[in-house]
């Protein structure tokens, strides 16, 4: 694979760029703007402020901005997590500079006009409402809410209405004032480009002359950063009038820079990952048909995350899934993988990360990701050597601490 070259612009902000050979370019502007890092009482600004990037600029009105690359045939679109806002376009490769420089603007010249304001805040809170329909999504927001309370990890990513009402177009100026900074800011482009010209347009658009002041600003973490010893505990169940009960059981997991990042990938991965033959999938849904959907999934965050079994069942089955579920936990937890069972595990994970990796889209957004968290872009080769040196120790001892019944939490909805 192509090596990613990596480059800090005049402004101090990060800039990677792997050249392909496909006529479609991908570019990403990620930033550390997410929900974590909202203002107390205004639960949900991040995610506003993403809708409202796209309402109008100091050179745009919201039809300009919506026509500028999708008359190309291109697309722009963004996203909030917990952590970030990002920004992404796709375009033919002679496109790439108008996405750029529209990315540029929104981020640089965004008025936040008070007459959408309320009329997007309407569509945020359907958004919410909607929610109520997709238990599945639900669970997962509920869960977080329950295990980091007390923190912002612990807001949810849409927001909370009542903080969502207080919100104005003074408070997201503020807001992006603040975040989109370069030390909080990193821009990732993937395509048929020499990396000379790619550079060249990123200095033009995000480079000292796009910040209004110069400043270094580090990434950092908020004040309330939340470690694993931290968790909180509870076992709940909540009647939400489903047809089908709901179960999530987890805890808080490691960070992106724990040594046991990659064990604990592994490890959920043999557990109830994506593919067919996971663990749990061949018990609960093949074996016995007890599930439709059952996965098991970690999402490490910057300085904490979380590991977490979820599946759908009818209720009178909920009792014999959790059995089956603590089963599989425990045997990883106290039986050590064979060398053959780590080696075929070690294979799986390796092969579904690079026909993930084939991707071009999600090169470029894990790029800018990357920059964000590690200070520098985690190439492939080096991903599959972190997976390749997992050892059947790490394994259980991830195992035991993440699975621990002394830590773990659980959520039903019936």
């Amino acid at each position: 694979m192509d090596p990613v070259m990596v480059t800090t612009l005049t402004s101090g902000m990060q800039c990677a760029v792997l050249t392909t050979t496909s006529p479609v370019s991908y570019c990403a502007l990620s930033t550390l703007a997410g929900t974590r890092f909202e203002p107390s009482g205004f639960a949900g600004l991040a995610h506003f402020c993403e809708h409202m990037l796209f309402k109008g600029t100091l050179r745009r009105k919201s039809y300009h901005i919506n026509n500028r690359l999708e008359r190309l045939g291109g697309e722009i679109n963004a996203f909030t997590t917990k952590e970030e806002l990002v920004l992404h376009a796709t375009v033919l490769r002679e496109d790439l500079g108008k996405a750029l420089e529209l990315m540029s603007d929104l981020v640089f010249h965004s008025v936040f006009p008070e007459s959408e304001v309320t009329k997007e805040r309407d569509v945020i809170l359907d958004e919410i409402r909607s929610y109520k329909d997709s238990p599945m999504d639900l669970i997962y927001d509920s869960f977080e809410e329950k295990l980091f309370s007390g923190t912002s990890m612990a807001t949810p990513i849409l927001g909370i209405p009542a903080e969502l009402k207080k919100i104005t177009s003074r408070h997201m100026k503020q807001y992006v004032g603040e975040r989109f900074l370069p030390g909080t800011m990193a821009v990732s482009i993937v395509g048929n480009v020499a990396p000379k010209k790619a550079l060249l347009l990123a200095e033009n658009y995000f480079g000292t002359g796009a910040f209004s002041q110069k400043s270094t600003a580090a990434a950092g973490l908020p004040a309330n950063h939340y470690p694993l010893e931290n968790s909180n505990r509870f076992d709940m169940a909540e009647k939400r009038g489903t047809y089908q009960t709901h179960c999530l059981t987890g805890a808080a997991a490691y960070g992106l820079h724990h040594k046991k990042r990659v064990p604990l990938v592994l490890l959920m991965n043999m557990i109830g990952g994506p593919a067919s033959n996971s663990r749990l999938n061949m018990l609960l849904r093949e074996k016995y048909g007890l599930v439709y959907t059952v996965e098991a999934s970690y999402a490490p965050y910057m300085d904490t995350g979380f590991a977490g079994i979820y599946f759908g069942t009818d209720r009178p089955n909920l009792d014999r899934c959790r059995e089956l579920t603590e089963k599989v936990i425990s045997r990883y937890a106290k039986d050590s993988l064979t060398t053959l069972q780590l080696d075929r595990a070690k294979k799986q994970l390796a092969g579904q990360m690079s026909v993930t990796e084939d991707n071009h889209e999600v090169q470029c957004l894990s790029m800018g990701k990357s920059l964000l968290s590690f200070g520098k872009v985690i190439s492939h080769r080096e991903m599959m050597s972190l997976i390749d040196s997992v050892t059947p120790s790490q394994i259980l001892e991830s195992a035991g601490e993440i699975w621990d019944t002394s830590r773990r939490s659980t959520l039903v909805y019936y």
